[in-house]
């Protein structure tokens, strides 16, 4: 008898401690969660000599840390195992390296002399020259020179390039011009209809046509007239009309824009950036409302994008305008007195906030 309450005693013990324990390391991940709260991007980032601490008290527990790590990920302990594993030597952390003028001027003299050379070209030549910069050091020098850090790959924000400076000129003449699909659940089975839209570079303004099953030469060219009516009403100027190389955009499409003095101009194969407009526009419409909608007949989508038309124009803020939908450039500004109410657009889906007359 005494043997066992001997065991029972030596067995409440051990699960007090176990019990004690579990707490501290509560404690401690608690303390750790609210260092990390308060700290810039809520990130740590370790010294080399930190992360060989973290690995070799890691290595005691035979690296099964998963409910133990809290400062770093799990996957990031794990790629300094396979680094360590590999021979790899941590790499540098801490402030961006400075640039000298000097060599400043030494980089941007080597892309302005070769301007088919990108970062890792650069860097390759400046090693020749016993002068060591990494990639990404070089790629934010060229970037804050506004030189493209890679001719062959798509230029990073902020970098003029010459179809970027031909859009920017050009704006308020140019239309951009795409078409986008919505599955319609008719009685009949499931179909794909078509819409075109038409979005007026500067200020904005969207134009779609009505939903068709069968988008044929007849009806590209009502869309023709549509437009031009359309650009006419607005008091907008249209001079281009960007669109893809799609099969859709008949040759009399763009003859009857010619006649009208409207230019098409068709995109680079596979440059999906080159009409980026109407790519983000389409992208946008999809996102905030047609991706949420089952749509069961052509009058239906006629409607919800009719609607959502009215809404991108007349109410949604668009953030290339400074924050005013396209409708209210040049207005006067809203009243700053009486409550706050809502408009719901299509059931709910869209919402419009405004200030009701004092």
């Amino acid at each position: 008898m005494w043997v066992m309450l001997l065991w029972q005693g030596v067995f409440g013990a051990v699960e007090a401690m176990a019990a004690r324990r579990d707490a501290r390391i509560r404690l401690l991940h608690a303390q750790i969660e609210m260092l990390q709260a308060r700290l810039p991007g809520n990130r740590v980032i370790l010294a080399p000599a930190e992360r060989s601490r973290l690995l070799r008290i890691g290595r005691e527990l035979g690296h099964q840390l998963e409910d133990l790590l809290s400062i770093v990920a799990v996957k990031t302990y794990r790629r300094w195992l396979r680094e360590a594993a590999a021979g790899r030597e941590t790499g540098r952390v801490g402030r961006r390296r400075k640039v000298t003028v000097q060599l400043r001027g030494l980089i941007r003299r080597l892309a302005r002399e070769n301007p088919g050379w990108g970062a890792r070209r650069i860097v390759g030549e400046l090693k020749k020259l016993s002068i060591r910069l990494s990639r990404s050091t070089t790629r934010r020098v060229l970037i804050d020179e506004g030189i493209m850090p890679d001719p062959s790959r798509h230029a990073p924000k902020g970098i003029a390039t010459p179809w970027r400076t031909f859009v920017a000129a050009q704006a308020n003449v140019i239309v951009a011009a795409d078409f986008f699909c919505k599955t319609v659940w008719a009685p009949a089975g499931r179909k794909t209809a078509y819409i075109l839209m038409f979005i007026h570079v500067e200020t904005r303004r969207v134009m779609l046509s009505p939903a068709t099953f069968n988008p044929n030469g007849e009806w590209m060219l009502q869309q023709a007239r549509n437009l031009l009516m359309w650009l006419e009403d607005e008091g907008l100027s249209g001079l281009h009309l960007i669109h893809d190389n799609d099969i859709k955009f008949t040759a009399a499409f763009g003859e009857l824009l010619r006649q009208a003095r409207v230019e098409p101009l068709a995109t680079p194969i596979a440059a999906p950036i080159a009409n980026c407009y109407a790519e983000s526009w389409i992208g946008g419409f999809k996102r905030e409302c047609l991706n949420h909608l089952l749509i069961f007949q052509l009058r239906q989508l006629d409607y919800v994008t009719a609607e959502y038309t009215r809404y991108f124009n007349e109410l949604r803020p668009h953030q290339g305008l400074e924050n005013t939908p396209p409708c209210s450039v040049g207005r006067a500004q809203p009243s700053k007195v009486g409550s706050v109410a809502r408009e719901r657009v299509l059931g709910g889906l869209l919402n419009h906030y405004y200030r009701r007359a004092a």
